[in-house]
């Protein structure tokens, strides 16, 4: 092996090293993420059974545009 083949295989390593942790710092943020959508999607549900009104805020307007079709106000 030489000496350039030698450095690429080393860069070639870190840089599936690299991947490697980032890969998994990514599922560790999407697992974050899936738990905050479903508390959202309950804080929702929470407040439509309270008789609140999405349309009358900003942020029931942003729950509103990103809600499932399948979620009625």
């Amino acid at each position: 092996m030489t000496e350039i083949e030698r450095v690429e295989a080393i860069r070639i390593e870190n840089k599936l090293d690299d991947l490697r942790d980032t890969t998994a710092r990514l599922a560790g943020a999407e697992i974050k993420v899936d738990m905050l959508r479903d508390r959202k999607w309950i804080l929702v549900e929470e407040l439509k059974a309270l008789g609140h009104d999405f349309t009358a805020t900003c942020e029931g307007v942003d729950v509103i545009l990103s809600a499932p079709p399948s979620m009625r106000f």
